[in-house]
């Protein structure tokens, strides 16, 4: 072909510059997919938010939890606790302490924990007997009006659950998906700029809850569309380190998943059952790591996890889960969290606490 070119010294030239585009393009061959790759390898893994769910409100006193960075933390609340007078004052004392801190506050809302007395006449006599209201599913208008009274208190929480383990048979809910669905609506009326989950998943097996499935159905029905956001208290996939439950409620909605409560369980006093996994704080810190490694990186809708709890209070807690023991030394949970936020690039404030360990390392 290059004889077509005319004179020899013509011809050497343009074979030199050929010589030199296929160098060239062959350099570039090699480093556009190596280029490539680097990017590929430095794209940021999909991390949620973490954020600490404790309703006694003690971390926001230690310095162990303010050297963190954690902005988010989750208050499970009675609907109506502002109408109970010690339910109020620790509600009034827990949120204005996340306000001092800046925090963004999670309210999952619960069963309420009062105590009605009625007269009854019993033999001819009468008495007064006690009513438990934990099994009493308020009407819309009292849950709706409950939710009113607090969001004109503390105007700038702006995150809610319908209803705290909604399926769980523990709740009244379990069987009430219309009913919630009618809280979910007023819920999102009377605040348009909050963000509202329809629901608060436990994960545990049907013979204590109503799958997820079946109530995920029922609710949609129910309100004519699916909602954007859902919760999930995943204990049971967390502690077996397994994630089959949170990927089947991520195969069932198309909206974005909170764990709202999950952690390692270091021991349950309110279960003699064998719960199938050990009850210890060195297994409830592998736990810790496989949510905010494993769970959390499924998928980019897995958007926040709560762990439950901060620390304990005492040695006999009938529910312990806490990532600092009730004799306030620090466990093993406390290292994964701190060394796991450290690594996605969430330093600690030495300057508040030397105890996260990155600021021991340095």
């Amino acid at each position: 072909m290059l004889r077509n070119f005319g004179a020899q010294g013509g011809s050497k030239r343009v074979m030199s510059r050929i010589a030199r585009i296929l160098t060239l393009a062959l350099a570039l061959a090699v480093v556009v997919p190596a280029v490539a790759l680097s990017v590929a390898a430095a794209a940021p893994k999909h991390h949620p938010v973490i954020g600490i769910g404790d309703d006694k409100g003690d971390m926001f006193s230690d310095p162990r939890f303010l050297a963190l960075g954690i902005k988010t933390v989750r208050y499970d609340m009675s609907w109506d606790a502002l109408s109970v007078t010690y339910q109020r004052q620790e509600v009034t004392t827990w949120m204005d302490a996340a306000k001092e801190h800046g925090l963004s506050v999670l309210v999952t809302i619960d069963h309420s924990d009062r105590v009605i007395y009625k007269k009854v006449k019993v033999h001819g006599k009468t008495k007064e007997k006690a009513y438990s209201q934990t099994r009493v599913l308020p009407t819309k208008a009292e849950y709706i009006s409950a939710f009113k009274a607090f969001r004109k208190k503390f105007p700038w929480v702006k995150d809610f659950v319908t209803w705290d383990e909604t399926n769980c048979y523990c709740e009244v809910t379990y069987n009430k998906e219309t009913q919630v669905a009618g809280f979910y609506r007023g819920l999102r009326s009377a605040c348009s700029s909050c963000t509202i989950l329809a629901a608060e998943f436990l994960d545990t097996a049907k013979q204590y809850a109503v799958p997820m499935k079946t109530w995920v159905s029922k609710i949609d029905k129910a309100l004519g569309f699916q909602p954007g956001y859902w919760g999930l208290n995943d204990y049971e996939d967390a502690n077996h380190l397994v994630s089959t439950q949170t990927r089947a409620l991520l195969s069932l909605v198309r909206g974005n998943i909170w764990l709202a409560e999950t952690g390692g369980i270091v021991n349950r006093h309110n279960d003699t059952k064998d719960p199938g996994f050990p009850q210890n704080a060195t297994h409830a810190a592998k736990v810790d790591s496989y949510i905010l490694n494993t769970i959390g990186s499924l998928s980019s809708r897995i958007q926040r996890i709560y762990l439950y709890e901060w620390d304990a209070k005492t040695r006999l807690d009938s529910w312990d889960s806490a990532l600092i023991s009730y004799n306030t030394i620090a466990r093993p949970g406390y290292t994964v969290l701190a060394d796991t936020l450290d690594a996605w690039g969430i330093k600690p404030n030495c300057k508040i606490s030397s105890r996260p360990p990155a600021c021991a390392r340095s």
